[in-house]
């Protein structure tokens, strides 16, 4: 049985047994911390907080290249660092780090669990469960067992056993909470482990997701009543967290495939407006960025009954949401920045250190400097300020049983507190994968883009982040500015950078901060987001080169990310105007339907073929206009053929796939590839996704 390290993702800290007989000081828990030394011959030593840094222990020799150190200390939380020849490191194996509270200094973090009463430890795959009895108890004898709250019959336990099988209980459709806690001989139960149980969802994994991204202001009033835009781009317009649901509850979102929600932030903001950060305009908090008290429903959306009723009413349908956490800045009036100013909870200078301003530049002070000066950026190094942090995260995914967080302007922390919370949230509820944690790490195109979504990736940070340098790459295709080649090239860098993290990244044509797809192609994202946006409706062109990029979006590995309006080809430069209220579906034109038709159409073959969410990709025929791959997996092979040529074309793709009929599940077209390829004729910006005619998905 596979058991689940619940301290550290690598498990290089572990439960000691103390089979040496040396007694173990009462109240506490032995654990080993391993190290490998950095330099040849030396013999390190641990030197940790729970020594006040003024003791060290001697580590022992285990073979050629790891040390390990005993200790026995009460269940909690603990900085240490590795010692060699008299100087102190940070563990470089250990994923999780912290920070000196006397000097700042940077520790390696020991996580000791509570041995003092019985536990569950649950695997996985949630398919069995390790009993760990109390260090000085009884053997355990029943497991006791509640689903959502409610107290189901106990497991019995065989005696002497150390491990037993366990199926979660046959559930309704949707996710369900099962709490597990041992129960010894002499009647003492311990702590629950909890493990989210689904029934029926729309997605498995991470790498099933198609993520539909709303911003609640914008998108729908109570009753899912069309929103009116508002005075002026900086306004608020009267979405509610109501008209979601009732969105969601009419299939909108299963029309496109869509397996996870993810909602702007819903904390409580000011109700004044403030100077925008780029233009002396003001703007109003519609966006939720401003958290003024951050464990509550801004009432203006819906408050806290609106968010519940949208959870439980999208789990019931097998869909996931997932909040927008806000971890980096509070609003200067939050009762947090007003009671712990001046004591190290925040990045503070005089004057404020404005992102960006020629006195502090992203380059040097992007962990350290303030959004605007309303904004306080918190110091995630002070130890109570970072436990804020942690506990927001866990009150919000205990108070309203969400799936995950999309963590806001992650570069903009320290990686070590970063870990820190997705760490905690892991920890709180299982298996893995149970909460995506998919993070905002804003990069330019290219190389270094790639570097930066590296850092924060893997499988103590984060399960994804918005894959900034492929979303450039895919609008410089779509303009012409570069061709499928540059696209290709770099998508196979990722691949290289990221192999082995098991991060799924997620993809898109743009978001929120961005200009939106639909003006980026129209050569019209350069305009002041301000102004009175122009009236034309998209052209036909315009919208066959969104057509596409949601092709590539759907059809490339990824977690395919929708922001709430491209689909119908709504247009927006740069925040604000990239923020407009979501079309009446009743006043969308042919083309913008047609628009909509597809992206259903691609949604739901991604979400019906297990190819398209997890298989393997291959260039099969690259040039500057043109591009074929193909999508190899478990399930029937994908060919994708696309041009990028204003013009229609005509491209030729050897052979890749068997000989045979084919349709377009674009077009519903038949078409025939033969024992040595085929030519396909193609419309400007045209593309073909390809699935053999007798497949059930076809």
């Amino acid at each position: 049985m596979r058991t689940r390290a619940w301290p550290l993702g690598l498990a290089l800290i572990v439960a000691a047994c103390g089979d040496d007989g040396s007694a173990i000081p009462e109240g506490t828990c032995p654990v080993a911390v391993w190290a490998r030394p950095s330099r040849g011959g030396t013999e390190p030593r641990l030197l940790g907080a729970w020594s006040q840094w003024s003791d060290t222990v001697a580590m022992t020799a285990f073979d050629d290249t790891w040390w390990v150190a005993e200790v026995a200390l009460p269940p909690g939380e603990y900085g240490y660092l590795v010692v060699e020849e008299g100087e102190g490191r940070v563990d470089r194996h250990n994923p999780l780090g912290g920070w000196r509270e006397a000097d700042g200094a940077p520790v390696s973090w020991l996580v000791v669990d509570d041995c003092l009463r019985p536990r569950v430890a649950i695997d996985d795959e949630a398919a069995g469960l390790e009993l760990l009895p109390a260090r000085d108890g009884d053997e355990i004898v029943a497991v006791e067992l509640a689903v959502d709250g409610e107290a189901r019959t106990a497991l019995d336990v065989p005696a002497g056993a150390t491990e037993i099988d366990w199926t979660p209980p046959v559930l309704p459709r949707g996710r369900h909470v099962v709490e597990l806690r041992a129960r010894d001989r002499a009647g003492v139960s311990g702590p629950a482990s909890s493990i989210a149980v689904w029934t029926d969802p729309v997605a498995e994994t991470h790498a099933d997701a198609i993520v539909y991204h709303v911003m609640i202001d914008r998108y729908r009033g109570d009753g899912g009543a069309a929103l009116v835009p508002p005075p002026d781009p900086g306004a608020r317009a009267g979405g509610t967290l109501d008209g979601v649901r009732v969105e969601l509850e009419r299939g909108t979102y299963d029309a496109m495939g869509v397996s996870t929600l993810w909602l702007s932030p819903v904390y409580v903001n000011p109700d004044e407006a403030r100077q925008a950060r780029d233009s002396d305009r003001l703007v109003e908090g519609y966006h939720g960025y401003w958290p003024l008290d951050s464990r509550a429903v801004d009432e203006r959306i819906g408050g806290d009954a609106a968010l519940d009723a949208l959870v439980a009413s999208a789990h019931n349908r097998g869909i996931r949401v997932v909040l927008d956490l806000v971890p980096n800045h509070y609003d200067e009036g939050n009762p947090r920045v007003l009671e712990h100013a001046g004591d190290g909870w925040f990045n503070e200078r005089d004057p404020v250190c404005v992102c960006g301003a020629a006195d502090c530049p992203w380059s040097t002070e992007i962990e350290t400097c303030w959004f605007t000066p309303y904004l306080p950026d918190v110091r995630l190094q002070q130890p109570d300020a970072l436990g804020a942090a942690i506990d927001d995260a866990l009150w919000w995914q205990a108070r309203f049983g969400i799936d995950g967080y999309r963590v806001d302007a992650v570069p903009m922390m320290p990686r070590a507190a970063t870990r820190r919370i997705y760490h905690a949230v892991r920890r709180a509820i299982g298996p893995a994968g149970a909460s995506l944690l998919l993070g905002e790490v804003f990069t330019g195109p290219g190389a270094g883009g790639i570097a930066a979504l590296r850092y924060h990736l893997g499988p103590d940070g984060l399960d994804s982040a918005f894959d900034f340098p492929t979303m450039w790459a895919i609008r410089d295709v779509l303009t012409g500015r570069a061709g499928f080649d540059v696209l290709v090239e770099l998508l196979q860098a990722e691949d290289d950078a990221l192999a082995g993290s098991g991060a799924v990244l997620a993809r898109m044509l743009g978001n929120h901060d961005t200009a939106r797809i639909t003006s980026v192609v129209a050569g019209d994202d350069a305009r002041d987001p301000w102004e009175s946006p122009p009236t034309e409706a998209p052209s036909a062109s315009e919208l066959a080169r969104v057509r596409l990029g949601f092709a590539l979006v759907f059809t490339l590995p990824g977690m395919p990310v929708i922001y709430y309006g491209d689909e119908v080809g709504l247009p927006g430069a740069n925040d604000p105007d990239s923020r407009r209220v979501m079309p009446d579906p009743a006043t969308l034109d042919p083309a913008a339907s047609a628009l909509a038709a597809d992206v259903a159409t691609l949604g739901t073959l991604r979400r019906c073929m297990d190819t398209l969410r997890r298989g393997a990709w291959r260039p099969v025929g690259v040039t500057t206009d043109h591009l074929a791959f193909l999508r190899e997996g478990s399930d029937a092979p994908v060919l994708v053929v696309a041009s990028a040529a204003a013009e229609a074309t005509s491209i030729t793709v050897p052979a890749a796939v068997a000989p045979g009929w084919y349709k377009d599940a674009m077009s519903g077209a038949r078409l025939e590839i033969g024992e040595g390829g085929a030519t396909f004729d193609l419309p400007p910006f045209g593309v073909l996704v390809l699935v053999p005619e007798e497949h059930a998905c076809a």
